[in-house]
Order: structure tokens, then C-alpha cells, then sequence
């Protein structure tokens, strides 16, 4: 009965990735209907679009709407640099659980230009996924500075300004935000409320790569209410569904426009 209650007073695992879904897709949908769809923006200039807003309302709800969805996206990023915290916690092999999530990035790569910028191949930008990949490599390295005496905090201070630079070479979509989130979560793991309001003030600092993160702190508002509860794990579902929101959110575009 008290497992029951637990479940019931919280947010399971399942279901702090599921906001994590729909903050992703809301994203997903500004950047494919409104932006690359209804706002035509990979096929116009800002100046044009400032006369379109001008002169059509429609166009000026368009981009309101794109705006306030991609400020939605950005909720996703700490919910997924939690889970990922969570989730080096529990695995029994890192090396596994990393190799599991970069074949994530990799098949969802395609899916991520489709939605994105309507073509299979687009190498402007990598998707997210790539910016966990780059967090465990950067956990990896942590575990051989674990001490927490001064040498061995600026060896790992180093490393995540290494995962920084290397997320801004390979253009990973957020990559600065999730490393520089997750590196804040790891070092308050365990600490509850502390670690979301530590989370939070980093959200608000990764304005400095994006305005949009502004609206990231709401990210936690669905951490607060994380039960801990592990819902039976099932990968096919777990690992599919981004790329498979991908592709649907691709393909309408396509149809669509």
C-alpha cells in the first residue's frame, strides 16, 4: 500500500520522460509546421519576415506560436539531464548504457534533418541525443578524478569546459545547455530540492547560449514532483520513441508544405 501511494503522489520515471516527450515535440512542431512550414523561414530573410508580421496577423500568430514552442523545447533539456543522472546511477555497465544511447543519436539523426529542415542530410546541426552522448563520455572521465580535493575539482571543471567546446565544434542542438546541466545534477546528486534549485539557477545561466532557456527552470517543476519510482523498463519503447516522433513530425512536414 505505501509503494501505491508513492506512485500515486508522484511522477514516475515513465512519466518524467513522457514531459520530456511532449516538451520535444512541441518544440519539434514549431521548428517543422510554423517555421520551416506556415513562417516558409529557411526560404526568406528576417526582413522579410518583419514585413510578413507587419502586414498579416496571421503570420504575426505564426511566429508568436514558434517563439513560445521552442521556449517549451527547452523545458526538455534538464528533464533529460536528470534522467541521464539517474540512469548512470543505476546502470550496472556505463559502457553499455552509453553505447545504447549514442546508437540513439545515430538513428535518430535522419529523423532529426527531416523535422528539422525537411532533408535526409543536413549538416548544419546535430541532434540533442548527441549531447547525453557527450555527457556520459564526460561522466566517464569524472570517475577518474573522483577526490574531492582541489587538483582533482579543476580536472573535472576542465572536462566539462572540454564537453562544451566539443558540443559548439560538432553543433550539437543544446549541447552546451545539457552539458553544462548535467555537470550541475551530477555534483548535486542525492541532494533533492537543493539539486533542482541548483538546476534551475544553471538554467537561467544557459541563457547565455540561448534566450529560450528562460522558460528551462519549468523543467523542474516536473523533477520536483519525481517519485523515484522505475517503471518495468521497456527499451523498444524507451529508445524508439524520439526517432518515431521524428519521422511523424517529418513526414507531415513534408506532406504538408
Amino acid at each position: 500500500m505505501e509503494t501505491v501511494r508513492k506512485r500515486s503522489s508522484g511522477i514516475s520515471s515513465n512519466g518524467l520522460r513522457t514531459w520530456g516527450m511532449f516538451f520535444l515535440l512541441a518544440g519539434m512542431l514549431g521548428k517543422s509546421i510554423l517555421q520551416n512550414g506556415l513562417l516558409n523561414l529557411g526560404a526568406v530573410s528576417f526582413g522579410q519576415l518583419l514585413e510578413q508580421m507587419q502586414t498579416s496577423r496571421a503570420a504575426m500568430l505564426y511566429a508568436t506560436l514558434a517563439l513560445v514552442l521552442q521556449a517549451m523545447e527547452t523545458c526538455a533539456v534538464p528533464i533529460f539531464a536528470f534522467l541521464l543522472v539517474e540512469g548512470v546511477e543505476h546502470t550496472s555497465s556505463l559502457r553499455n548504457y552509453a553505447l545504447r544511447v549514442a546508437g540513439l543519436a545515430v538513428l535518430s539523426e535522419l529523423p532529426y534533418n527531416l523535422a528539422t529542415s525537411g532533408k535526409l542530410l543536413d549538416t548544419t546541426s546535430r541532434n540533442p541525443v548527441f549531447g547525453l552522448v557527450v555527457c556520459l563520455v564526460m561522466v566517464y572521465l569524472y570517475q577518474k578524478f573522483p577526490e574531492k580535493n582541489a587538483p582533482h575539482l579543476l580536472l573535472r571543471v576542465l572536462v566539462t569546459a572540454a564537453a562544451v567546446i566539443w558540443c559548439s565544434m560538432l553543433s550539437i542542438r543544446y549541447g552546451n545547455s545539457t552539458v553544462v546541466l548535467f555537470a550541475a545534477l551530477w555534483a548535486f546528486r542525492g541532494k533533492g530540492s537543493f539539486q533542482s534549485l541548483v538546476g534551475s539557477a544553471v538554467s537561467i545561466l544557459c541563457c547565455i547560449f540561448s534566450l529560450f532557456f528562460m522558460a528551462a527552470p519549468m523543467g523542474f517543476l516536473a523533477i520536483h514532483f519525481y517519485n523515484g519510482e522505475k517503471d518495468p523498463e521497456n527499451r523498444i519503447v524507451d529508445y524508439l520513441a524520439y526517432p518515431a516522433l521524428l519521422l511523424v513530425v517529418g513526414a507531415a512536414g513534408r506532406l504538408l508544405f
